[in-house]
């Protein structure tokens, strides 16, 4: 297998698939300790934040490898998105990352409390915010307004139907590769303790799931859908025919990508979002 620096910039190179949205300005900012980077559109209406927790296994994913996605979610929603450079394992494993996530949404809630905070997340960034609503009804911190699942991966026991089923079909994961991931982002911590899907979730809050027909994780999009539909009647779950692993990564201007992203809009944009509040969101606050 490929060491971890080649896999690491290997993975960068997505980010080079397509441009980054004109519209759209990135600033880089150190939120309690973490590496963060704001992107702000243009056109910016609504008030509201989006938190990103970008992809690759726990183990590979950068501002590189996302920062061009991010920017047409950005410049579509017309709102900010805040990306988290969580920690990355196998140099620290679970739950170093997730820790560096609850603690910038922590601070970001105590600056500016009015806004409505959602959180965006693909593959293993959509796990980590599940793992985050775990941690938030355990200390009892205040949960985001909505989230939005792009192929998550939530179970890292890799015992799914659909990772065999869909093998020769997912030109993106493999069971090996996963399994591989699984054992680097848990480190000394039992998996039934890691995996987003043993999270007690008691509640949990709007979720829009995307997932590709392709996927070898497509089970795990049905499976918690189908879970968290007993708790939470404002749950879609979108299957995309023929489409891979996170597709508008690959290229954001396909037709598919762009039924994503008018879903995701729809979703974030519901007429109850609709507020505007007047706060200064400069790094002054952090």
């Amino acid at each position: 297998m490929e060491d971890l620096e080649t896999r690491r910039n290997g993975f960068d190179q997505l980010g080079n698939n397509y441009p980054k949205a004109k519209e759209v300005i990135i600033e880089q900012e150190n939120i309690t300790g973490v590496n963060c980077f704001w992107f702000i559109p243009e056109n910016e209406t609504s008030k509201n934040i989006t938190i990103f927790l970008h992809g690759g296994v726990f183990v590979v994913g950068s501002i590189q490898s996302h920062a061009s996605m991010i920017s047409h979610f950005s410049q579509k929603l017309q709102r900010r998105i805040l990306f988290i450079d969580y920690t990355l394992a196998p140099e620290n494993p679970y739950p170093v990352g997730l820790n560096d996530i609850i603690q910038v949404y922590k601070k970001l809630i105590e600056s500016i409390p009015s806004y409505k905070i959602e959180f965006i997340g693909d593959s293993a960034g959509a796990g980590l915010i599940v793992s985050s609503v775990g941690e938030m009804l355990k200390q009892n911190i205040q949960l985001p307004s909505k989230v939005v699942f792009i192929s998550p991966w939530i179970s890292l026991h890799g015992n799914n139907p659909s990772i065999e089923a869909n093998r020769n079909i997912d030109p993106i994961l493999s069971p090996e590769y996963l399994k591989k991931a699984a054992a680097d982002y848990s480190g000394k911590t039992p998996i039934e303790i890691s995996s987003p899907e043993s999270v007690l979730l008691t509640e949990f809050l709007p979720v829009l799931i995307l997932v590709g027909t392709n996927e070898i994780l497509l089970d795990d999009s049905l499976n918690f859908y189908n879970e968290v539909k007993l708790i939470q009647d404002d749950a879609v779950l979108s299957i995309y025919k023929d489409q891979a692993h996170v597709w508008p990564l690959a290229n954001i201007y396909s037709e598919a990508s762009q039924k994503a992203l008018n879903e995701v809009n729809e979703f974030l944009n519901s007429p109850d979002d609709h507020h505007l509040v007047e706060e200064n969101i400069s790094s002054s606050n952090y």
